[in-house]
């Protein structure tokens, strides 16, 4: 191994001179200089992805909503096989009326009186 002079040498890394126990990289050493400047370029590159939100800094991009299964339930009208309910004051068309209830005195649903029940 080849013989180095002391004057030469330059660590990659020195010990901090602000009075802690740090090292930190030696800008006298081309190595520790490439560290330097990597470092600074990797966190220029950082921040800017960050201030653009690109790369692993971009939001998820927004599907839209749509409920789940369980709050989509099915109901049974939604079914084709069974009947839509309707708004008419009959039952059905097939129902006949019995012979115990008395014939409506003629007023219509809203509380009038019909045409056809004109004394």
């Amino acid at each position: 191994m080849p013989q180095r002079d002391e004057d030469d040498y330059e660590p990659v890394f020195k010990k901090s001179q602000w009075g802690t126990n740090r090292y930190v990289y030696n800008a006298n050493n081309p190595i520790g200089l490439a560290l330097i400047i990597i470092s600074c370029v990797v966190f220029a590159v950082f921040m800017y992805l960050i201030q653009a939100r690109k790369g692993p800094f971009e939001p998820p991009k927004q599907t839209p909503w749509s409920p789940s299964i369980n709050e989509n339930p099915t109901y049974p009208w939604d079914e084709p096989d069974h009947d839509t309910p309707t708004t008419d004051a009959t039952s059905s068309a097939d129902a006949t009326p019995s012979a115990d209830v008395a014939p409506s005195a003629g007023l219509t649903p809203s509380g009038g009186e019909s045409p056809s029940a004109a004394p």
